[in-house]
């Protein structure tokens, strides 16, 4: 007997990785808020749904609504690792799986950051998270506003490559870019909030993603502003899968990543800022002029300096792009790169 009413219900081929039958076999499953039971082979099963702790394998909602996916679950049988495999039409394992990761993460305690790419405090609260297929929404504990992001507005996301279960998600706005840091209480929940993610986004990781196919470019940013850095390189990679990008937070490690042996070679496009410590954007290009005199060189800064982009110019900069606010900045800059590079 199912705990709870019924959700959902379908006929699908199921199989389980430790199941007595030879192979998987037509059965129909049907899911409670708490329970998954499956019936095959003139047997049933419950799952409960807290013994979930991996999404295997989901389904992409760019999958034709008619094709044949499978969703692999992952879940914990007594102590020992066992999963299940759904396979039906996209249509119906696209609804089942947003169900999951719905119950899954529903009422998670996490502790919520939102800033600006120029903002670097940390006003981190704490929230319950909420999901649905077109919403992700943050209920903050003090009652305050609640922070609700719409699917479609979620450009990138990234893990993070520490101790810290935490995500940051990239949001692209009409006149901002934000991003918005979530910390989760363990690692099992940042995995399945990543699996929802995924089911229609592409993760980048701390490296960047790299394009290996024909045309690929490689661009070097230089940037000391490590948000602003950061920001950039996912929207650039968004706008163009031809971009991969390698960062240096300074001129000076900039100009070291190109005296490496055949630096100079596997990179096809400087793109640095203009304000930095030390040596700022234009005395970069003066000294990537003297060692690498044919190489593109980008100089992306902020708007209101004549006397930068004459100097840029005369010192013979490849172009000359002005940050401004928003995603369009991200779609001018990664046309630039191309088009300097051809």
């Amino acid at each position: 007997m199912l705990t709870g009413p019924i959700i959902a219900e379908f006929d699908a081929v199921v199989g389980f990785s430790r199941s007595t039958s030879d192979a998987p076999g037509r059965g129909r499953v049907a899911m409670t808020p708490s329970q998954i039971r499956v019936r095959a082979d003139g047997t049933a099963r419950r799952i409960d749904v807290d013994d979930i702790f991996d999404v295997v394998r989901d389904v992409s909602v760019a999958a034709s609504a008619d094709s044949t996916e499978t969703v692999t679950l992952a879940f914990d049988a007594g102590g020992r690792r066992e999963t299940l495999d759904v396979k039906a039409n996209a249509a119906t394992l696209v609804k089942f799986q947003r169900l999951v990761f719905k119950r899954l993460l529903v009422d998670a305690d996490v502790a919520v950051a939102r800033r600006r790419a120029d903002d670097d405090t940390d006003d981190r609260r704490p929230c319950r998270l909420d999901v649905s297929a077109t919403e992700i929404r943050f209920e903050p504990a003090d009652r305050a506003s609640r922070i609700t992001v719409r699917r479609d507005d979620v450009a990138r996301f990234s893990l993070s490559g520490t101790d810290v279960p935490a995500v940051v998600l990239y949001l692209r706005a009409a006149d901002r870019v934000e991003r918005l840091s979530v910390r989760f209480p363990s690692f099992r929940l940042l995995n399945l909030f990543g699996r929802y993610l995924r089911a229609d986004l592409l993760a980048v990781d701390a490296l960047g993603s790299v394009s290996d196919g024909d045309g690929a470019v490689e661009a070097l940013l230089v940037d000391d502003d490590r948000l602003s850095r950061e920001m950039t390189r996912v929207f650039l990679q968004e706008q163009s899968s031809r971009l991969s990008i390698t960062e240096a937070e300074s001129a000076r490690a900039a100009l070291e990543r190109l005296s490496e042996a055949g630096g100079a070679k596997r990179i096809d496009c400087v793109v640095s800022d203009y304000k930095m410590p030390v040596m700022d954007g234009i005395e970069f290009l003066g000294a990537v002029r003297d060692r690498h005199p044919t190489l593109p060189f980008i100089l992306y800064t902020g708007r209101g300096s004549e006397a930068v982009a004459k100097k840029a110019i005369l010192d013979d900069v490849t172009d000359y792009v002005e940050k401004d606010v928003g995603p369009k900045q991200y779609e001018i800059l990664a046309e630039r790169i191309e088009k300097a590079v051809r």
